[in-house]
C-alpha cells in the first residue's frame, strides 16, 4: 500500500500535534488492539495514564509521517503507547493489562531512535520497576558491609567466649 509522504491540509494540525507527542515520549510501544471493547480501552487508557503515559489511536500512515521513521512496519489496528515519565512504566502497564485480559499484543516499538521488535518490547516490559532495581542495588551494596561487620563481630565474640572459658577453668 502506498501512502503520501505529506499530509493533506486537513491533517497537518493532527500530524503536528502527534509529532510533538512523539518527541516528548521517552519510549513508544505499538500494540494491536483488535478485539478490544470500549470498556477495556477505557481501562487501558486509565492504566497507562496512571503510569505516566498516553494512549494514542491514529492511522498508521499519520504516525509514520509524524514520527519520521520510515522503517517501522505498521499494519492493522494499532494503538501507540507513549511513555512520558520513564522508558518502561507505561509499557509495563500495558503488559499487565494484557495478562489480565489476553487481548493486546505488542507489534513493535521505538526507544530513542531505534525501532524495536515485538520481542524486545516484551522484554522491556519484563524489567523490574525502577524502585525495585534501586532496592536490589542498595541491598547488594550493603551486603559486603554486613559481611565485614559479622566477621569482625565474630572475632570479638570468639575472644570474649575464650576469655570467659579461661576464667572458668582458672577458678
Amino acid at each position: 500500500m502506498k501512502y503520501q509522504t505529506k499530509p493533506n491540509s486537513s491533517k497537518k494540525f493532527l500530524v503536528a500535534s502527534l509529532s510533538e507527542d512523539i518527541k516528548s515520549a521517552k519510549a513508544i510501544a505499538v500494540v494491536d488492539y483488535t478485539g478490544l471493547k470500549v470498556s477495556q480501552a477505557t481501562a487501558l487508557r486509565q492504566a497507562v495514564k496512571k503510569s505516566g503515559g498516553k494512549v494514542i489511536v491514529t492511522k498508521n500512515t499519520l504516525f509514520k509521517i509524524a514520527s519520521g521513521i520510515k522503517d517501522i512496519k505498521l499494519s492493522g489496528l494499532s494503538a501507540y503507547i507513549l511513555s512520558l515519565t520513564d522508558e518502561i512504566s507505561s509499557i509495563k502497564a500495558v503488559a499487565e493489562f494484557s495478562k489480565k485480559n489476553g487481548i493486546l499484543k505488542f507489534t513493535s516499538g521505538i526507544l530513542g531512535d531505534r525501532v524495536l521488535t515485538a520481542q524486545e518490547v516484551t522484554d522491556l516490559a519484563a524489567i523490574p520497576s525502577k524502585e525495585i532495581l534501586i532496592g536490589k542495588m542498595l541491598s547488594s551494596l550493603k551486603s559486603p558491609l554486613y559481611g565485614i561487620a559479622a566477621a569482625l563481630n565474630w572475632n570479638i565474640s570468639k575472644l570474649v567466649r575464650t576469655l570467659k572459658e579461661v576464667t572458668i577453668r582458672v577458678r
